[in-house]
Formats: C-alpha cells, structure tokens, sequence
C-alpha cells in the first residue's frame, strides 16, 4: 500500500510467492480494519462536532460548519462481467471514496465502494451517516452565528454535485453570483472551508502511493 509496487513486483522483491503475498496483504488489511477503525474513525459526538465547528470558523471563517464533504475516485481495471458500473465521467474505471473531514484534514467518516458511474450526491443519499442525520441523531441543535443573533443548523459544505438540504451548503452557480457580491463571497468561503478535502486526499496519496496507480485486484479486496 505504501510503495503502490504489484503483487507480482513485491513476490519477486522479497523472494515469496505471489499467491502468499496476497493471502498476506489481506490479512494485514484485516487486522488494521478491525483494530484501528473504532480508534481513528470514530463516530463524532455532538460535542466533538460542536468543536471542529469552532476550527472551521478560526481557521476557514465559515460558520457552524462540521466537515467538509467530497469525493475521490480510485483507480481499478475493470472488473469481470461489469459492464459501465464502474466507468466513471473521467473516462475510467473506478470505485468512490466518499469522505467528510475536519478542518484539521482529518477524516472523520468515510464510505468506500460505490461505483464509479454513481454521483456524489447519490452516494451521500444511500449512506449510514445520511440514515442518520434523517432521523436527527446526528447534528447538535442549531446555533447563533458568530456575533449575531441569528439561529441556523450546523452544515456539511460540498462542491455543486450535493444537492442543497437543510444540513448541506453548495455553493451558488456561476449565474446566481454573477454580479452579486455577498454571493462572490459566500462562494469564496465555503470554497476554502472544502479546499480541506483536497488537501486531505493529497496527503492520503502521497502516504499510499497505491492510489497513483490503477489497483489490479478484485472489486470486494479494494473495498
């Protein structure tokens, strides 16, 4: 995962064969999964959500924001008998990473595995974390903005292709803001409130150097 070498590359490097060193890799990405998942991803509490809102607006000067929202697409060749369910708009196959992050770069909730033809909002729309903010168990309640005496919900911030909800900001189209400051600005602020997600899949590939190469293997083991 480090070096993003094949199999067959990392079976001739280390003198195994590759059929072990799968069985190896596997049972590795096992025992990371269960033993460091509950530690490094865990659900936020109210509070917890109620201080990355606090950073987002030091740090981005966006208020009652809980995370910024995005998508990556994974590189993989294409799985048997398939057909278009991973070809994405890029003009490749892949699987979606979707994640939230702090203001930090932090992840703080990831869905992994969609298809690559799927879009953001749609992926956003089937996941865990969605059921929950449906059944309000999620956010804490709605708080003043800063020096004012108005009232609003905490938010997720995303690029154009999230649908705006209640708990989801989007920016203003092109045609919306165009000659309207106040909107020019708004668009300027939540833009750097998002910019944290680039940075954080720019920092995840630069660890993982897997994720600047097509991953040859089957769809449930790239999961």
């Amino acid at each position: 995962m480090a070096t993003g070498e094949s199999f067959r590359s990392l079976a001739f490097a280390f003198r195994i064969s590759q059929s072990y060193i799968t069985r190896i890799i596997q049972l590795v990405l096992k025992s990371l999964s269960s033993r460091l998942t509950g530690k490094l991803l865990k659900s936020p509490s109210p509070e917890d959500l109620i201080r990355i809102a606090g950073e987002y607006w030091d740090r981005w000067n966006f208020p009652n924001c809980v995370g910024a929202i995005n998508e990556k697409h994974i590189r993989i060749f294409c799985p048997g008998k398939s057909g278009s369910l991973f070809f994405n708009y890029k003009d490749y196959f892949s699987i979606v990473l979707l994640a939230i992050v702090d203001a930090n770069c932090k992840f703080i909730y990831v869905d992994i595995g969609s298809y690559g033809k799927e879009g953001d909002s749609g992926i956003f729309g089937k996941s865990s974390l969605n059921q929950l903010i449906k059944q309000k168990e999620y956010f804490p309640p709605e708080k003043k903005l800063p020096n004012s005496e108005i009232s609003l919900p905490f938010v997720h911030v995303g690029d154009e292709a999230f649908r705006l909800e209640t708990h989801m900001m989007r920016p203003f189209t092109r045609g919306e803001a165009r000659n309207d400051n106040k909107k020019i600005i708004f668009n300027y602020r939540l833009s750097r409130a998002r910019r944290t997600t680039e940075n954080s899949f720019g920092l995840l590939s630069q660890v993982f150097r897997v994720f600047y190469t097509p991953i040859s293997l089957k769809s449930e083991t790239t999961d």
